[in-house]
């Protein structure tokens, strides 16, 4: 089985070490970029990452963007969500299905 991590400011990933994922904890998105190379020499299969932290990291994560693992997921911090974590997915599906299929129709 693939060991799991996530990366985020420590209200929002707190829970997910009662859960076994690996947790990074961050005070500021920026110090992500410190702590990524400790979390790329490990074997991980998926990283959580909150959205702020994707936000200033998003080139690292284009470099394994087309690897197969780690998959890289993101979600809401507890302060709120801002959609990048939606706008993501949208664009990976409709990378593989060749169209938007997730937009609300009018």
């Amino acid at each position: 089985m693939s060991k799991v991590a996530i990366i985020g400011d420590k209200t929002s990933i707190l829970g997910f070490k009662a859960l076994g994922l690996d947790t990074y904890p961050v005070v500021r998105p920026e110090d992500a970029r410190d702590v990524w190379p400790q979390i790329r020499e490990q074997d991980y299969g998926v990283i959580f990452v909150t959205e702020p932290v994707y936000k200033v990291m998003e080139d690292l994560f284009q470099e394994v963007a087309e690897q197969i693992a780690p998959a890289i997921t993101v979600l809401p911090a507890t302060t709120g969500g801002t959609g990048i974590g939606m706008e993501r997915i949208k664009k990976i599906i409709e990378r593989a299905v060749g169209a938007d299929i997730l937009s609300e129709k009018e």
